[in-house]
């Protein structure tokens, strides 16, 4: 079967790759010449990892930049597996002068495990290929609501770093690694190779869809579910009828699936997976590993989980449990699968809190208070978020002073083989993601993420709390 899937993706690029040859390129003369300068002179720096961090991340990389910077991505919907930015340095970055045209490549497909494992290894994995040659970059205006569309994805690149929304020494096999054979974890040499650096803090939140009404949601509810030890709804809440509990989660290897296993099932820190392996896409018949489909019907009386390879595809999959419909996404290997659902399936989710933009009064999911019953949302992003109902909430009052502990500390992983202009600008970019000032500034990040305590900075925008020691595996300890 893992052949099959292979040929057929080795297909479908061939296919692409010649399809694309006759297209013409978008890209404006001031952009080519940006675009063309900064590949011929090898200033190209390609990060892999969290698709968690996505939004707020490729803002603080705007950052770098003069002016307005150029932007691409893979797709133009919403989940996209790359984005990239372009322009002129606004300072310099080792040899390279400000002004230098610079492409910085940032690839989420497949999460945070990529940006450690092939970082450390020094493997050679998928990438955006940002050019402007006549077979890429073929639609769009290079803004951030119309980047350029670059469709060839097959160039390969080994990482210049990475981001993963836990510690590296937390992807730990088999549940927290990549790939349909799950790949081992990295060893203690293998690790030596990174520099991990905490660069910001970022809350994660429990979403669920508008279908299930107001009840009280706990930590211990919810790690019955994430684990499979309830799967239907009566069992959350004696008022609820006995439907399908549906998990819209991410595939192994996913920095925020690592930060909901480590929360809601305490792995890895305890290993003993026989008390909290987190429920899989074999939890149910829905999935069809032949056809790689999900066909989630008619209600069955137990749990159905459906494994999504980006943030955006959770938030797909929240949509689609409550309207029906059909989505794609990818499998743990990257080969495409089709989702198919009949409507009014009631589903809990895992996402980080930069994406709290989308949970909206009226739509199909909701962040969801935990110790209550309660919603947080955003309507209106030109104030502020609202939280409504009982219980604790995410809040960033909450986030800073450790009420809400639910969270990841964002890790920019660097391997000791990027050195020289490459690394003045990675460090650059840690100097922007640590200042709480910048990430009070970044609208999708000002009220979920703040700076990790005991550095350069403190007060507003900078947690109170810390795990002991910098270990993720410690308790919180609320020191500052």
């Amino acid at each position: 079967m893992r052949f099959n899937k292979l040929s057929a993706l080795c297909a479908l690029a061939c296919v692409a790759m010649s399809g694309q040859a006759m297209a013409a390129t978008a890209l404006s003369a001031a952009d080519k010449t940006i675009v063309d300068d900064a590949n011929t002179n090898n200033r190209v720096v390609f990060i892999s990892g969290a698709s968690a961090v996505q939004k707020g991340f490729t803002g603080i990389v705007a950052g770098l930049f003069a002016g307005t910077p150029i932007r691409f991505a893979n797709t133009s919907a919403s989940s996209k597996d790359f984005e990239a930015v372009a322009g002129k340095l606004a300072v310099a970055a080792g040899g390279w002068a400000a002004n230098s045209n610079v492409i910085v490549i940032y690839r989420v497909k497949g999460g945070s495990v990529f940006g450690v494992d092939p970082v450390a290894r020094n493997t050679l994995i998928e990438s955006l290929n940002v050019t402007s040659g006549a077979s890429d970059c073929t639609s769009g205006t290079g803004a951030v609501a119309t980047p350029y569309v670059c469709t060839t994805t097959l160039a390969s690149r080994a990482p210049d770093a990475g981001v993963s929304d836990v510690a590296p020494a937390l992807f730990h096999g088999a549940y927290n690694t990549e790939n349909e054979i799950a790949a081992p974890a990295l060893t203690p040499a293998e690790l030596a190779l990174l520099t991990p650096t905490p660069i910001y803090g970022l809350a994660f939140g429990v979403p669920v869809t508008s279908n299930v009404p107001l009840v009280n949601l706990n930590k211990s509810v919810i790690s019955a579910i994430m684990t499979g030890n309830i799967g239907t709804w009566d069992q959350v809440d004696a008022s609820l009828p006995a439907d399908d509990i549906l998990i819209c989660r991410r595939v192994p290897g996913s920095g925020t699936q690592a930060v909901n296993n480590l929360y809601f099932g305490n792995y890895p820190c305890d290993t003993n997976v026989a008390n909290n392996a987190p429920a899989d896409r074999d939890a149910s018949a829905a999935w069809d590993n032949a056809s790689n489909t999900y066909t989630v019907g008619a209600n069955t009386g137990g749990l159905v989980v459906i494994e999504n390879s980006t943030s955006g595809d959770v938030r797909n999959c929240l949509d689609k449990a409550v309207t029906g419909g059909t989505y794609t996404t990818k499998d743990r290997d990257g080969v495409a699968v089709t989702v198919n659902m009949t409507p009014g399936h009631k589903a809990i989710g895992v996402l980080s809190m930069d994406g709290l933009s989308s949970s909206k009064t009226t739509g199909n999911w909701q962040f969801r208070s935990l110790d209550g019953a309660g919603t947080y949302t955003w309507d209106n992003t030109a104030v502020a978020p609202v939280a409504s109902g009982t219980g604790k909430f995410p809040t960033l009052a909450n986030y800073v002073n450790g009420t809400w502990d639910q969270q990841g500390w964002v890790s920019f992983n660097t391997p000791a083989r990027t050195v020289g202009s490459k690394k003045a600008l990675l460090d650059n970019f840690i100097a922007k993601a640590q200042d709480p000032a910048i990430l009070a500034s970044i609208a999708d990040l000002k009220n979920v993420a703040a700076a990790i305590p005991g550095g350069a900075y403190a007060g507003a925008q900078v947690l109170r709390a810390a795990y002991l020691n910098g270990n993720q595996c410690a308790p919180l300890n609320r020191n500052y």
